[in-house]
């Protein structure tokens, strides 16, 4: 087949282009339909190899025993129980938090119970079998709750799970809300916390390294002012020994200000610990932020004020470039929300109905869940899964290779040869013939996809 050299002549004669190929994620809303039939997700976490949803809902799917818990197979698109599920508080009950320790599922939340077993008041360890308490002391009708959940061993090579959130007591020895378990033993790591008029609680915990000489530290955040009498608004860390506060120059701007995540980082300004929150003000300038980040020396704006609670953050590629997301509680924010453009949120396409309480990224998969019943302008029922897309591999850029990609001269080569003439120049060796790689050597789609790679278009199969 041969094809006109004009136009050969005329593609020649255009500019190179920058090379931008897209592609098209999608959503999963298999989880979600029906998905939860009340209350909200508000964690997420896999486990053997299946999505571990907890939250508010007590009912997941119409499956019988998903009090509060459930867990979800990709390969059958099915929910079934995690045991019996969790007991119900003095007045309400809800999962937070998930880790996976010595090979185990550990729950933390507000519930009275799991699945019954005694001593398992808002934290317990489940083997894939049954339930285990880790004798915390708490009774089922206290208010103790367990907001976050971290396993690492980053801190002095010890392998630890550490336990944070809204209890004064753990094991019987005084406790300020953070402790940790070897697998043995429980072992307050704060013994006091405080904060005026309201009580302290802690949900967000990361490892994060500072760059500064300290190595690793365990950082937490949440809604208090002193930890073991130390003045730390809203984050501290921990070294292993001693806690120190985190900068100077992150204040909150009334008493229900707090941090609600983390997540570290790396925007290509060097690795930072990323906090999201709520009723947050940096440097004093008297405007509420939604997010900040810590670089090792201070603190910074993440973006615009999007309103209400940033409770969730991510680092997602959805095949498209890894970028930031946001989830929150404010409509006008949609609720879901991207860093598309240099520190500015946008609303993730149209948003969803509802608050998005948790992230959760496992290989090409976001995990979204909250109390939305919608999302993206589809159904979802309080969860669903954004699915990365994957770029058409497009071969040979630089197809007479000449050390320049993509210029007039690989047009006109890349013409030639699909012309039966010879690569240009004559010297050259032309690569890859089958520039699409849909199996078929050098046909009109070929040309297509080329040509539209060179417009700034995604490499593509005819008719895709």
């Amino acid at each position: 087949m041969r094809h006109s050299f004009a136009t050969v002549a005329l593609l020649s004669s255009l500019s190179p282009l920058a090379i931008a190929q897209t592609c098209t994620p999608t959503w999963d809303r298999a989880p979600g339909t029906p998905g939860a039939t009340n209350g909200y997700v508000g964690a997420l976490w896999k486990y053997n190899g299946k999505i571990i949803a907890s939250g508010s809902f007590t009912d997941m799917a119409g499956v019988p025993s998903t009090t509060y818990i459930a867990q979800y197979d990709e390969q059958t698109s099915t929910w079934s129980s995690v045991g019996n599920g969790l007991g119900a508080g003095i007045s309400n009950a809800f999962g937070t938090s998930f880790a996976t320790f010595g090979g185990d599922l550990y729950v933390g939340g507000f519930f009275s119970n799991a699945s019954g077993v005694p001593d398992t008041k808002s934290l317990a360890r489940w083997d894939g079998t049954q339930y285990y308490s880790l004798g915390t002391g708490w009774g089922p009708d206290t208010t103790n709750a367990v907001w976050s959940l971290l396993a690492s061993n980053a801190i002095g090579g010890q392998n630890r799970l550490y336990i944070a959130g809204d209890f004064a007591t753990i094991a019987g020895q005084p406790a300020g809300g953070v402790a940790m378990w070897d697998g043995t033993t429980l072992t307050p790591i704060a013994t006091s916390m405080t904060i005026s008029g309201i009580n302290p609680y802690v949900p967000a915990m990361e490892i994060f390294d500072d760059g500064q000489g300290g190595g690793p530290q365990l950082y937490i955040g949440g809604r208090f002012t002193t930890v073991n009498g130390l003045t730390a608004p809203m984050v501290a860390r921990w070294n292993g020994t001693t806690w120190s506060a985190v900068g100077t120059n992150l204040t909150p701007r009334n008493a229900t200000a707090d941090i609600d995540c983390f997540l570290v980082w790396n925007d290509g300004s060097g690795p930072a610990l990323f906090a999201g929150g709520s009723n947050l003000r940096v440097n004093a300038d008297g405007i509420n932020r939604s997010a900040v980040k810590w670089n090792g020396s201070t603190w910074s704006v993440v973006g615009q004020y999007v309103g209400g609670r940033t409770w969730t953050l991510a680092a997602f590629d959805d095949g498209n470039g890894e970028k930031l997301y946001g989830g929150g509680t404010l409509p006008a924010s949609g609720f879901i929300y991207r860093m598309d453009a240099p520190n500015t949120w946008t609303s993730l396409e149209s948003g969803a109905s509802a608050s998005v309480f948790r992230f959760f990224v496992d290989n090409d998969a976001l995990w979204v869940g909250g109390s939305f019943t919608s999302i993206a302008g589809g159904g979802g029922n309080r969860i669903v899964a954004r699915r990365a897309c994957t770029v058409s591999a497009c071969d040979s850029l630089d197809f007479n290779n000449d050390a320049s990609s993509f210029d007039p001269q690989d047009i006109e080569a890349f013409l030639s040869v699909f012309s039966e003439g010879p690569c240009i120049p004559a010297t050259a060796t032309c690569n890859d013939i089958d520039f699409n790689n849909d199996g078929a050597l050098f046909d009109p789609c070929d040309i297509d996809s080329y040509l539209l790679v060179f417009s700034e278009g995604p490499c593509t199969l005819c008719g895709v």
